[in-house]
């Protein structure tokens, strides 16, 4: 009997202490997990809600006719946030768009952007951006805030394809300067889509292989980050066998009371998918039907001039200006500035609270658009008187 006692009083110190040094792994591996999950969180750490808005009453007078109206020039809804340090997100939609998928693409005018974007490296200096995205183009007007602009430039507006399906590369090179690498497709519709809803025949042009582009772009500033600078060149390809190419320079001054842009930039389009001087030549020459092709050997300059000077507080006076000049080097008869287009408004802006993006407004925009030399076209003015509000309005 006291054997058999011994024999269980044993027994039951050996399981307490096999189940207590269980408890002490189980306890270890569990502190580790719980240690692994405070680096990996279940959800997003933040969320975002932004909703920019642009809305008034305006008056216009174009083409030798005037109208009044309350208008909605802008509506947009941003969503963005982050994952870790490592991992972030960006979705915005233009609720005046289309949201009918495009056919380079399949994404949709409504979309400006859905994006992720994972760091990596030492110091997290390296960056990689995919989905569709903000061209990477030396341009602050087209950085600018949208809302802001009362007017954009036929550069951003119908030159440049600002949002693109693709992928970027960035590093960080130190807290000033950065480089950018982004390969995207160089139009949303496809080479057939663009020709046949734009009233152009294809003649002897043939789809790319490779309808895409790349932009290379430094990002650097000085002075206590109060100059700051965007350089971009581009390369692409929209029809076989012909490259563009581009170069903008985009330059920005700020302080906490005023703040100057200048944008500059030069692009050739080896086919002009831009359509602007190609409309023009069309309609020069009365082409139609299989005649009315895009123009070859197309060039585009712009120099672009925003200034915003804080009159008080709460006053705020905004003046842009911008000259651009198409031409052509395939046609000597008209030209390599055949086309010119002045773009310009003034502004002067309420803002009530300090810590809102909440403006007033009461400006006036213009655009007058002439051709000189052997192209006779009549001038085109365009005139706007408008009084309204802008809010980027913190939801969330």
């Amino acid at each position: 009997m006291k054997k058999t006692l011994s024999l269980f009083t044993t027994l039951g110190v050996s399981i307490a202490t096999l189940h207590a040094q269980e408890q002490i792994q189980t306890d270890s591996v569990q502190a580790q997990r719980s240690s692994l999950l405070l680096k990996e969180p279940a959800r997003a750490k933040s969320f975002q809600l932004d909703v920019l808005l642009r809305a008034g009453l305006q008056t216009d007078n174009g083409e030798g006719e005037s109208q009044a109206k309350a208008n909605l020039d802008d509506a947009r809804i941003l969503m963005s946030g982050e994952y870790n340090d490592r991992l972030s997100y960006k979705v915005r939609f233009r609720l005046n768009r289309s949201f009918a998928p495009t056919s380079q693409d399949n994404g949709s005018r409504a979309l400006d952007m859905a994006l992720i974007k994972y760091k990596f490296g030492k110091d997290l200096k390296w960056s990689v951006t995919a989905g569709k995205q903000s061209a990477m183009v030396g341009s602050y007007e087209f950085e600018n805030n949208p809302i802001y602009e009362y007017k954009f430039t036929d550069y951003v507006d119908r030159i440049l394809n600002l949002f693109v399906v693709g992928g970027m590369l960035s590093y960080e090179v130190n807290p000033n300067h950065s480089l950018h690498a982004q390969v995207y497709n160089t139009t949303n519709d496809s080479f057939m889509e663009l020709h046949a809803k734009n009233g152009f025949a294809v003649g002897d042009l043939e789809r790319s292989s490779v309808p895409m582009g790349a932009y290379f772009t430094w990002v650097g500033a000085f002075m206590d980050k109060r100059f700051n600078t965007k350089w971009s060149y581009n390369i692409s390809q929209f029809a076989k066998g012909h490259t563009n190419h581009a170069v903008s320079l985009a330059n920005k001054f700020k302080t906490a009371k005023q703040m100057l842009y200048l944008d500059l930039q030069y692009s050739y389009l080896a086919v002009d998918h831009a359509m602007i001087a190609s409309s023009a030549i069309n309609e020069f020459y009365g082409r139609t039907g299989e005649k009315r092709v895009l123009a070859k050997d197309v060039n585009y300059s712009s120099a672009i001039l925003r200034y915003d000077q804080f009159l008080s507080k709460k006053w705020e006076v905004a003046l842009k200006g911008g000259y651009e000049v198409a031409g052509s080097r395939d046609d000597n008869q008209l030209g390599k500035n055949f086309r010119q287009n002045w773009t310009y408004f003034a502004a002067l802006q309420h803002k009530p609270f300090h810590n809102q993006d909440l403006r007033f407004y009461l400006g006036y925009v213009g655009n007058t658009v002439n051709y000189k030399g052997y192209m006779d076209i009549a001038k085109s003015q365009y005139n706007r008187l408008a009084f309204g509000a802008y809010f980027t309005i913190p939801v969330l």
